[in-house]
């Protein structure tokens, strides 16, 4: 007889001999210990009360044992098969599943090698997922057709007890599902996509009014026009999102010069520090200096009508900061006009000053300016600086005594005299000017345009291009 088969004889013969002791058969003995059963299966975590678990804690330990190692074993007898079997369908009878999907459980306890003393817990266990499974089959509701078919033949896979065949059937049915999914993110893309570029078109139509409003002279209106487009821009689009930002700071600014609106103004100079931080130095650095550049121009218009020096001090910081990324040798003509920016704003901080500091730093920085602006290039720009340059040697002139820097000042004014000769009707003598040259339309560091000034007077909008 083979090794195998004398084993189950030896346990079916030990259970002839438990059923002569107690007068019972030996698939309904039940265990000496029912409180170490129930210990156990407490310790495994499983269901107390539940139906599962008062069926096996009732059924008697080696029974259990004898059935695990009877349906497991692929060469025993038909026989001892058989009446395994048979008592794997009473079990299941009382547990509510097919005789099939309990003889595997027993299967996999043998197949697993659980200890004998572990048989009951891990039952109420396996029997535990098998039903959380089967219910979760069957309460699963997909919209893909072939999925749902998929699912279905697990579930009738699964109540057969053939649990590889329904982990196939559910892997193929996830596949499936997978594929559903790519193909409604694909979809969603696509919509987004539509989403943002009807949001993006309807922006540029906004700015469009802006920009018409501007050429009326609307300034208040255009500003309102750039703030609505702004709003339209979707998320993931900051450039075009802080493009039309700055046109509605701009605007204001426009309209606090030429109106007389300081609350404009001060609008302005809020919308252009938000601007900065969707034009972060490290990603955007010649854009975040024109910003600051900007900046300063509204801060200095601002501080031109107060009787403090916060908002000049503002705009010489705004000005230099600039100057950080608009080097000589990067930007030459941004250079020139970020340096006869800052020379305006310190000659009239040191107009407002009783020392000479200020109003040395302003001739420095406008003879920055001059090493860029030729009179044969930007003979305007030229001409503006120039002037500035005279009313700061000027200035000094009066406090320092003497005639040098006058001397200097007369020099300067008659280079301007020589392109135009009403330059000091146009500017005056007694005070720091800037340039008033026709505008000009500066490139942006990243090859989008955008209003890129330094002058008083800003530049015409262009065009915002998108990604």
């Amino acid at each position: 007889m083979p090794r195998h088969e004398t084993k189950i004889v030896g346990a079916v013969c030990a259970a002839v001999v438990l059923t002569a002791v107690t007068g019972l058969p030996p698939w309904s003995t039940k265990a000496a210990s029912t409180s170490t059963i129930s210990e156990s299966i407490s310790i495994e975590g499983s269901v107390s009360n539940s139906t599962i678990n008062n069926t096996v804690i009732h059924e008697n330990p080696d029974t259990l044992a004898l059935l695990a190692k009877a349906l497991s074993d692929k060469d025993a007898s038909e026989e001892h098969r058989r009446q395994a079997e048979g008592k794997a369908a009473e079990l299941a009878t009382k547990l509510g599943f097919t005789s099939a999907a309990v003889s595997e459980f027993f299967r996999i306890l043998g197949e697993q090698n659980v200890p004998e003393e572990k048989i009951p817990a891990r039952l109420i266990e396996i029997a535990t997922h098998f039903t959380q499974t089967r219910d979760e089959l069957a309460a699963l509701e997909t919209d893909e057709p072939h999925a749902a078919e998929l699912a279905r033949a697990a579930k009738i896979a699964l109540d057969a007890g053939r649990l590889t065949e329904a982990d196939n059937l559910l892997d193929q049915a996830k596949e499936t599902e997978l594929a559903a999914l790519r193909q409604a993110r694909e979809l969603k893309q696509k919509a987004q996509e539509a989403e943002d570029r009807h949001a993006l078109n309807a922006a540029e139509l906004t700015a469009g009014r802006g920009n018409i409003a501007l050429t009326q002279l609307r300034y208040t209106d255009s500003a309102d026009r750039f703030k609505e487009a702004a709003a339209l821009v979707p998320a993931g689009h900051q450039d075009e999102k802080a493009n039309y930002l700055s046109s509605q700071a701009d605007a204001l600014r426009r309209q606090g010069d030429d109106k007389g609106d300081n609350a404009a103004l001060k609008q302005s100079i809020e919308i252009w520090r938000l601007v900065l931080v969707q034009r972060p130095r490290d990603r955007m650095p010649l854009d975040w200096a024109t910003t600051q550049n900007n900046l300063g121009i509204a801060l200095e218009a601002l501080g031109e009508r107060e009787s403090g020096t916060s908002h000049l001090e503002a705009a010489v910081a705004a000005y230099q900061a600039a100057l950080q990324e608009r080097t000589r040798d990067r930007v030459r003509l941004d250079w020139a006009g970020t340096q006869a920016s800052l020379g305006s704003a310190l000659a009239r901080l040191g107009e407002r000053e009783s020392g000479t500091a200020r109003l040395e730093e302003a001739v420095a920085a406008y003879r920055a300016a001059l090493e860029e602006y030729k009179r044969d290039r930007v003979p305007l720009d030229w001409a503006g600086t120039q002037t500035g340059l005279g009313n700061a040697l000027a200035r000094l002139g009066e406090r320092e005594g003497g005639t040098a820097r006058l001397e200097e000042a007369v020099a300067a004014y008659t280079a301007r005299l020589s392109r135009n000769g009403r330059a000091s009707r146009r500017h005056g003598t007694g005070r720091s000017c800037r340039t008033t040259s026709a505008p000009r339309l500066e490139g942006s560091g990243n090859g989008r345009a955008g209003p890129r000034v330094w002058r008083k007077r800003s530049l015409p909008f262009a065009r915002r291009s998108r990604n």
